[in-house]
Formats: C-alpha cells, structure tokens, sequence
C-alpha cells in the first residue's frame, strides 16, 4: 500500500500505460535481456513537479508469460512521466502512446526521454475518414519536417503537422486527393558514426547519450541547419528503424502536444477530403502480432486512412483480413499473391507500389530499345483484386528533376565517400552533368520532367507524386539523402516560379484525369468494343491508326481512350483522349483515329515549347482541322507529325456536320466527303 494508492491484480490485456476508471493500468513485456531473472522488474513514476521518481515493482503474481501486469487503484496524478526498469537498467515503453517532447531535432540529449500518457478525451468534431477507391486516388508523398522546413515554405509552424496543415489550401489546389506521410511515430533520429559503414542500434546510441557530445546544442542545431560541420554522428532524417510505433513524434510538433498537433493535421485534412496515409517500417525482429496491433492503433486513435508497411517479408494476408482494416488502404512494393495459410481480404484494401512501371519509364523516356511493348503493358495495367501504384521518382532514388539532369549520383556529402546510394538510377543528364544555362538543355529537360507526369498520370492505376516533384525540386544528384537535414531534402518552395510551367502542366494533367474516368477505371481495360459503340474502351495506334510498332526499334506510340466506357454523374462521358509520345530524337508521324460524325480532335497540350508557342502554325492547323477532322470512320484519316522528344494530348469536341460543310465549302481546295487526307502536322495547344 502506498500513500495515494495501492497496487491490485488486473487485466493483462491491453498492453501499455494507460487511466482507467478505477486508477492507472500498467501492462509490460518483460524481456530480461541482461538482467538476472531475479532482478526486480516495475516502472518508475516521476512527478513532473518534483525531482526524482518512485519505484513500484510488478507483483510476481500478476504475471502470464512474459507479461506483467497491475492496477494502482486511485492513482489519479496525470501530470507524470514514467521508464520501466528491471535491476540497474531503463527502458521506453514500446507501447507507449506519447514521448516527452524534444524540439532540438537532430540534436542529441541526457538520455532516454520518458513516457507520458496523452489525454484520451480529444474531440474529433463527427470526422468521417473520406473513403476514396484506389482509383479516384492522388497520392502525395511527403516528410513532414522536410515539407515546411525550409525558409521559404511561407507557414508559420515549420517542419510540423501544423504546418502540413497550413498547405492543405495548395494541396487542394494542385488536385491531392490523399497525402502519404513517411515516418512520422517516434523514432531516435540519432545515428552514432563510428565509421562509414557501421551505427549502433537505436538502444545503445540512447545509452550512450546520457551526456551531450560533440559541438554544443547550439552550433550542432546551426550545423544541422547548413548541413556543413563535421559531426560525431549522422541524423538519420527519414527513420527508417525501429521506433516507438505508437507515439507521433514529439520533434514534428511545435505545440510539444505531438498527439493533439498531429490529430488536427489528420481532421483538417478530412475536412478538405483529403485521406491520411502513413508509412511504418517494421525490421524483422518487430512480431507481426505487433505490427497488426500498431496499424489498428493508429487507425483507431489518429483515424488514419492507409498504411504504407515496409520490410521484409510482411504478412501484407495478415493486415488485409483484419476486420478493422477492411477498409484502410495497405500498400506494399512486394507483390501479393494469397496463400493458403493466410486469410482471404475482406476488400479491395491492398495497393502494391510498382517499381517496374518506375524503370521501365525510365527507360522509355531514355530512348532504349524494347520500351514500348513494356508501356503498352504499364498503361492498361490494372487488377481488380489491387490497386496499382504508377511512379517514376520517390524518396529513396533520384527526384524527377534530378532524374534528368544527371547520369550519376552525387552522395559526396554523406560521408560516405559516394559509395551509398543505388547506381541503377535509368537517368540521362540531357547532355550536361549537373547544373546548365544552356537554354536547349533547359528546354528538353523541362520537356522531359513534362513528359515523366504524363505517362504517370495518363496510365491506369493510381498516381503517386513526390512532394517538390511538381515544379522540379532537386536534391542536386543526391539520391540517398537519409542523413541530410537541410535544403538538401527540404521542399525549397522558392524555386516554384522557376518551375511554375511545370506546375500548371501538372495541375493540368490531374485535371484531365479527374474530369474523365475513363483515365481512372476501377477495372481492367479490355481493348474491346463491349459496347458495340464502334470503338474499344482503349487502343494502340502506330505510323497508321490502328496498326501499333511495338518492335525493339520503336519509340513512339499512340494511345486512344474511348470515353463511352466511362461515366459522369450518371451519364456517358462522350469524349475521347488521345495522347501520342514521340521519344526518339528525331520527328515522328503518327495516325490519328478517325472519330464518330460531328465531333473533331483537338489538341489539349503538348510538352514542346514551341508548339505551344507558334501561334501562326496553330491558326493554320485549326483551318486544316476544320476540313478535315469530320466524317465517319470510313471517310477520313489524319496523321500528326510529332516533334522530338515529346507527348501531345489530343481531346474532342463537337462539331455539327453543317458546320463542316459550310467551311469546307468557303475554302478553296476543300477536301470531299469520303476523300483521304494528306499528311497533317497539327500544333498549337
């Protein structure tokens, strides 16, 4: 019996420090890693306001396996931290809800910080999670310190979830439909460098902490923040390792209430509809019993959307049949085939992050041989038992802007000589290693970056877009920056007007795709009219409509979407989307489909400057339409020359046959019904 409460037997389950009605719950898992079996085992309780701590050992007899377990009945003190300890050693509770906050990221500390138990009483306000099919989806990758982070990103709270909160207006505004958040439960961003190729593990680096090392905390923060002294360790910026699951980290907070921040983050974007994902990285020793709890955790306490789970060999079966995940969206890069062993899902909850579709449009984009048989697979890919998750640059590679603007990576600055890093990156620098001002380099690399989103954003599947990507953010080569906590991985925001005609093309094509569902199918295309409307739902047209090269030498290609296999708000979407890529480095013909009566092709947009540009081509390639973009099928055939280098989209409008006739009738020369057409280079935009 102690002065305010006393110690009584309880339930074991559920694990972790916690207030119930009657006094505060305590469940642990004792490992005896180091310690005699004989050793005492409790928790320490430290009273925020007085020094030092109470020891109260876990009664023997409130023990099943390796779990221990008490109530302290009438214990009613909620302003506490806590360690657990067994002998001379403490720990952090792996379950731990909530870590006493430390603001000095990347700064090493006295210690282990202790444990809390957060308020449980937060008010979601009726939040309802906005429930978006895999292929309504735009998915938006980002760390959250290094999305504000940096001095330009405008927001009060930098490098928060506050200020993830602040940018929901430019979310919105760019098309995201869902945000994918990389580790953002506690983990210890400190890295002791004791060479280039070894770190301690995250337990002996906390021990060894209990003094500061190296600079001051000060001059280490200030290095932090330029990225140039030496330090006696590295910061592991994307925490990939274990971690404390169960706690938001208190370093992404400016509140110090990471918990309550990181709740208004999630219900400010539920608000807007915008979905929460969020990645967990689970090392082999991590149970996959304990990595179901975590996910259910998460989705439970913080309402989030989706999981992005990484290791090896996950039990991805496991996760998708859990009931309370039936609805959360697991994505995973290991494909998923369902076993005997395994559950079947419960739904479509399953979404697996394609890096063949990376590398393969990489290829594409390069100009290798035998690319186009491997887009044509890409961009119909679709299944309907899993999402499909299409992207050419995420976190760990080369950033969009980097991808073609250098041939190798450049990690000089990690310390590790260079050697860190894939060298299997699929980039072309476009003529110059590293920086230009060459104006054609510019120009073909902006064309390229432009080109990159098309073939993400025209395939089926769901889009994945790097945060930064949308207006050519770099890391300047880097292409493993996991210990670079400075503007080599902030979203440097002031380069957005450089890059703002990358931006509106981006926002253009999100635009397109959600305008037409046809671009965003819930089930796979057939190439088939099952329609019987006089056009399959998607097909493939080379030098002639119809007749695709996909031999080892081709790089060019055109895709046509029917949009009668799509609807809108109950009706039938009548436009088709046509979009030609021309990757070889010379000029290349390609045949247009002819389209039902009345209705005419007209050019969208296009990634070359100069088609945009020449608006004298483009008055002439609107007279020429007007003649001779009509008539039925068997009347007219139309072929577009397109530039080097380039994708040209292609939509419809209606146009009366009357119309038609009485332009053709006031030109001179006029193409007759049922009469061929010449070749036609149609530009303009």
């Amino acid at each position: 019996m102690y002065k305010d409460f006393k110690v009584v037997k309880t339930q074991i389950y559920p694990l972790g420090v916690y207030f119930r009605h009657a006094g505060l719950h305590i469940a642990a898992v004792h490992r005896r890693i180091h310690t005699e079996d004989s050793a005492e085992f409790g928790i320490i309780l430290y009273d925020r306001k007085h020094r030092g701590g109470v020891r109260i050992p876990f009664p023997e007899e409130n023990r099943v396996g390796s779990v221990y377990a008490m109530l302290l009945e009438g214990y009613q003190n909620r302003e506490f931290s806590y360690l657990f300890y067994c002998g001379d050693r403490i720990w952090q509770d792996p379950y731990c809800r909530k870590i006493e906050c430390n603001t000095k990221y990347g700064v090493p500390g006295k210690g282990l910080l202790r444990c809390m138990v957060p308020d449980e009483n937060y008010d979601w306000e009726q939040d309802r999670a906005p429930g978006i099919p895999y292929e309504n989806v735009v998915l938006y990758a980002l760390h959250v310190r290094g999305f504000t982070k940096h001095r330009s990103s405008g927001v009060v709270h930098k490098g928060t979830y506050a200020g993830i909160t602040e940018k929901i207006s430019y979310l919105k505004e760019l098309g995201i439909t869902s945000v994918l958040l990389m580790p953002a439960y506690e983990f210890d961003e400190i890295q002791v460098q004791e060479n280039a190729q070894a770190f301690l593990s995250m337990e002996q680096a906390a021990v060894s902490y209990k003094q500061p090392v190296g600079p001051a905390a000060g001059e280490a923060e200030a290095a932090s923040e330029k990225g140039k002294l030496e330090l006696p360790y590295k910061i592991n910026y994307w925490g990939y390792r274990r971690g404390m699951y169960y706690s938001p980290k208190g370093a992404y907070s400016y509140s110090q209430d990471a918990v309550t921040e990181c709740k208004d983050m999630v219900k400010a974007l539920h608000r807007e509809g915008i979905e929460v994902l969020m990645q967990f990285y689970f090392p082999t020793e991590v149970a996959p019993a304990e990595m179901l709890d975590v996910l259910k955790y998460w989705k439970v306490a913080y309402h989030i959307d989706g999981f992005h789970v990484m290791g090896v060999d996950l039990p991805i079966g496991l996760f998708a049949a859990e009931p309370l995940l039936s609805d959360t969206k697991l994505l995973t890069i290991q494909q998923y085939s369902p076993t005997a062993a395994e559950p079947a899902a419960l739904s479509r909850n399953i979404g697996w992050l394609s890096e063949a579709f990376q590398y393969d449009m990489r290829r594409l984009l390069k100009g290798d041989d035998s690319m186009v048989s491997q887009f044509i697979f890409h961009v119909r890919n679709n299944r309907p038992e899993t999402g499909i998750i299409n992207y050419i640059a995420k976190w760990d590679g080369f950033r969009l802007a980097d991808l073609v603007s250098y041939d190798r990576k450049h990690n000089e600055d990690n310390g590790e000589d260079n050697r860190d890093g894939t060298d299997y990156n699929c980039s072309w620098n476009c003529g110059v290693e590293g920086k230009s001002r060459r104006k054609t380099i510019l120009q073909l690399r902006r064309k390229q970056m432009q080109n990159a989103m098309t073939l993400v954003f025209l395939a089926q599947g769901t889009p994945l877009l790097y945060s930064g990507d949308e207006f050519g953010n770099t890391q300047n080569g880097n292409n493993n920056p996991y210990c670079q906590d400075n503007d080599t991985t902030w979203i440097k925001w002031n380069q957005m007007e450089r890059g703002g005609e990358l931006l509106a093309y981006t926002k253009m094509l999100i635009r397109l795709r959600r305008e037409h569902p046809i671009l965003h199918s819930a089930m796979p295309l057939k190439g088939m009219d099952t329609l019987s409307c006089g056009y399959p739902d998607i097909s493939f047209h080379g030098k002639e409509a119809w007749r695709p090269d996909t031999s080892p030498a081709s790089r060019s290609i055109g895709i046509m979407y029917c949009g009668y296999y799509g609807e809108i708000e109950g009706r039938r979407d009548e436009d088709f989307i046509y979009f030609g890529v021309n990757l070889y480095w010379q000029s290349h013909v390609l045949g247009l489909p002819t389209l039902p009566r009345g209705k005419v092709w007209k050019l969208y947009a296009s990634t070359d400057t100069q088609e945009r540009t020449d608006k004298k081509k483009e008055q002439q390639a609107e007279r020429k339409q007007d003649g001779q973009l009509s008539g039925s099928v068997e009347e007219n055939l139309l072929k577009i020359t397109i530039p080097p280098r380039t994708v040209m989209v292609y939509t419809t409008e209606d146009c009366p046959v009357a119309e038609i006739l009485q332009k053709q009738r006031r030109r001179r020369g006029s193409v007759l019904p049922g009469r061929k057409t010449d070749n036609v280079s149609v530009r303009g935009v």
